[in-house]
């Protein structure tokens, strides 16, 4: 998903669900946009009305028709500026860095920087980045180039630079006319749990254990590995996704808000000028560091549940997929939005029942990647135009079980009043084997006698879900046309005594004044119990 800049808004995206190959041009242009005549608009605007009051979409469909539409939208009309003041510094956030001493696309001694950028002082699309490595006997200076991705109405976009140094890399810095400052980096990983690794979106007040216990172990069973961002999750539910990690089903990994320590210069701020919790960097994230280890990443929301159709697992499937197409770069799995009724505690979980209350809804809703990591640097929420060909699934092959909506047994499920769909009988392909073979993965957890002290703490009811949902539906999941930039900061979440949270914390640094480009980071993440609920 490419960042428009100011000068290329009549440049109308690719639609994101065709197949693109080689000859397919990245935009196709349109000079003649805003010559259409008034009636026509008229047309498209109530029958965009009629499909999104009639039609629920889930948040990430609306970014997408929101880069659809994007040559609509004129950013003058910003009442405060956010998308047209030009700020003398461009604020970078450096998400991550990762080293790798060689690599199959990004070649030898190799870095690759996660970054968030001001994109709307200076055109950051394929912006420069000077770069110092050293090894503690040689530095070098070196410009690292970048490709952004993300929805054109968004302050700061997603950035990745990359570039390549020296050996033995022990220190690396940024560089701005003399100035310097020291960030820090990772190694690269060069092994992975199992071969297919599973990148799970940024929770937060995360509370839906059940949908979590489904995600888990359909993985594990087929044969993936969860790689779990959190910003902030109850303590229970936390404590038992600690036990998932102990068996080795999973990492969780700390998800960060942006902040600037010391700024030293004027800025937006940058959570609300961020899309979606900036989960395209998290996606991103996980993309650098299993680069080289893993052989294919799938990214995923908790609520995405995939089972394989016609192998016995996923690098089965996956390898399938890709003998069909060789130069496929990913395979793009539809998802179905399906309904379920919730167990109340960790005793009375059975996965049978859960999977005998599953309906699915008609129609398949905007895809979720899979991708051969060697192939990519960068990924959008639901696809990269940084690539050559995207495989859709075809009739024959699964779709996502996408399990947005869980039913309480005994809950108000205001939800199920709000957002209205039409479910019938389950239309997904789940084997009776796989069925039973989970079942008893389940019971063997449950039996240990740390997660069976968890389960008296774990919630029975929802109480997040529909305030976060309800934010949604006010503030985009109804609307038109996006306003704003498209996240759930200004939902409002009230604190209550008998639930706590663990939430993500770090050190935060602000380096020196820069120019063009200032920067940010942390370093010693750690999990705090002092937060509270909050995104």
């Amino acid at each position: 998903m490419n960042i428009l800049s100011v000068d290329k808004y009549q440049q109308i995206p690719i639609d994101p669900d065709e197949e693109i190959t080689d000859s397919t041009p990245k935009y196709r242009i349109s000079y003649h946009f805003y010559n259409i005549s008034l009636y026509i608009l008229l047309i498209l605007i109530i029958f965009c009305f009629i499909k999104l009051y009639t039609q629920p979409v889930s948040t990430e469909e609306v970014a997408v028709s929101f880069l659809r539409s994007a040559v609509s939208l004129n950013p003058l009309n910003d009442s405060d500026g956010r998308l047209t003041k030009v700020l003398p510094v461009s604020h970078v956030f450096i998400v991550s860095a990762y080293y790798y001493p060689t690599s199959k696309s990004l070649g030898t001694n190799a870095v690759a920087l996660n970054m968030i950028v001001d994109s709307k002082n200076f055109h950051v699309e394929n912006g420069n980045y000077n770069v110092v490595g050293s090894n503690g006997t040689h530095e070098e200076l070196t410009v690292a180039t970048s490709q952004i991705e993300g929805v054109p109405y968004c302050r700061y976009t997603q950035s990745m630079a990359r570039t390549n140094t020296v050996e033995n890399l022990t220190k690396l810095e940024m560089e701005s006319n003399g100035t310097k400052v020291e960030i820090p980096f990772k190694m690269a990983r060069y092994k992975a749990p199992k071969p297919v690794i599973i990148c799970i979106s940024p929770q937060f007040v995360a509370e839906q254990w059940q949908i979590f216990m489904m995600q888990i172990h359909v993985a594990h069973r087929f044969g993936a590995h969860l790689h779990l961002y959190l910003i902030s999750i109850l303590e229970s539910y936390f404590d038992l996704m600690k036990e998932y990690e102990k068996q080795g089903y999973l990492t969780i990994d700390f998800w960060l808000k942006i902040k600037f320590a010391d700024p030293k210069s004027p800025y937006f701020e940058p959570n609300v000028n961020t899309e979606l919790r900036n989960q395209i960097g998290a996606q991103m994230d996980c993309l650098l560091q299993y680069k080289e280890a893993a052989e294919y990443i799938a990214f995923f929301d908790m609520d995405d549940v995939l089972f394989p159709k016609n192998y016995p697992t996923y690098l089965e499937e996956f390898t399938a997929e890709w003998t069909l197409k060789p130069n496929a770069t990913s395979v793009a799995y539809g998802r179905r939005e399906h309904e379920f009724i919730k167990a109340e505690t960790l005793a009375e979980y059975s996965f049978n029942e859960l999977i005998a209350s599953l309906k699915s809804a008609k129609g398949v809703k905007t895809a979720k990647l899979v991708v051969k990591p060697e192939l990519h640097n960068t990924t959008g929420l639901h696809f990269s135009l940084h690539e050559d060909y995207r495989l859709r699934n075809n009739k024959t092959s699964p779709h996502i079980v996408h399990v947005q909506r869980p039913v309480q047994k005994h809950g108000s499920n205001e939800v199920k009043k709000l957002w209205k769909f039409a479910f019938g009988p389950l239309d997904e392909k789940i084997r009776k084997e796989d069925i039973d073979a989970i079942e008893e993965d389940i019971q063997r957890i449950r039996n240990l006698s740390s997660v069976a002290e968890i389960a008296e703490r774990l919630p029975k009811e929802d109480f997040y879900f529909p305030i976060v949902f309800k934010c949604y539906l006010s503030q985009f999941y109804r609307r038109p046309v996006l306003t704003e930039c498209p996240n759930a900061e200004r939902c409002f979440l009230p604190q209550k005594e008998n639930l706590k949270c663990i939430h993500s914390d770090a050190n935060y640094i602000s380096g020196p004044s820069m120019s063009p480009f200032t920067y940010h980071f942390t370093n010693n993440s750690f999990w705090s119990k002092d937060i509270g609920c909050y995104q």
